[in-house]
């Protein structure tokens, strides 16, 4: 009896150390697959867990229509985005408090999305703001910037209910680098 025991045993343990290489194994795979992507031409540096994808589409703002240029990975668990918008001349000499909030409401409507905490925040010295809100199928985590006429917006998008283990980790990546011309 004392022998079926111990081999019950050695099988249980065997499984452990099995599920716990596994775990390690995969854990380290998703770890060594972010990199920090660089496009200095848009000023900035992100990291992402694969090559985001790039696309440009036009945004109508109340100040009339932008181009957005947008970074965009996928994956089961979240859509994480960085987008770009050079509102130009449109906005210049504006607070930047103010356009932050105007982003803020234009991306809760275009969400359709309740604000659930928003707070002030700075990169460097330029002028913040994050927010959390939630539609009736997503949870959204925020952060945009005023850098001089550009909104600079970081985005996590995951399923209603679940929160990505990366977000901060994705959020806090973003970095301002020297703009080279386009």
């Amino acid at each position: 009896m004392r022998q079926g025991m111990f081999k019950r045993f050695e099988l249980r343990a065997a499984t452990c150390a099995a599920i716990l290489c596994f775990a390690a194994t995969a854990l380290n795979a998703q770890m060594q697959q972010w990199k920090t992507y660089s496009y200095s031409t848009e000023g900035f540096s992100a990291s992402f867990p694969s090559e985001p994808e790039a696309q440009k589409r036009n945004v109508d703002t109340q100040a009339g229509p932008f181009e957005l240029r947008s970074y965009i990975v996928q994956n089961e668990a979240a859509a994480l985005f960085v987008g770009i918008c050079d509102y130009g001349e449109k906005v210049a000499g504006a607070d930047p408090d103010l356009q932050l909030q105007n982003a803020k409401d234009g991306a809760l409507q275009n969400s359709n999305s309740h604000l659930i905490s928003e707070g002030k925040l700075t990169l460097g010295i330029y002028h913040g703001l994050r927010f959390e809100s939630e539609s009736d199928s997503a949870y959204f985590s925020a952060r945009i910037y005023m850098i001089g006429t550009s909104l600079y917006q970081t985005l996590v998008v995951t399923p209603k209910g679940k929160r990505y283990p990366d977000e901060t980790r994705f959020l806090d990546s973003f970095q301002l680098i020297p703009r080279t011309g386009n």
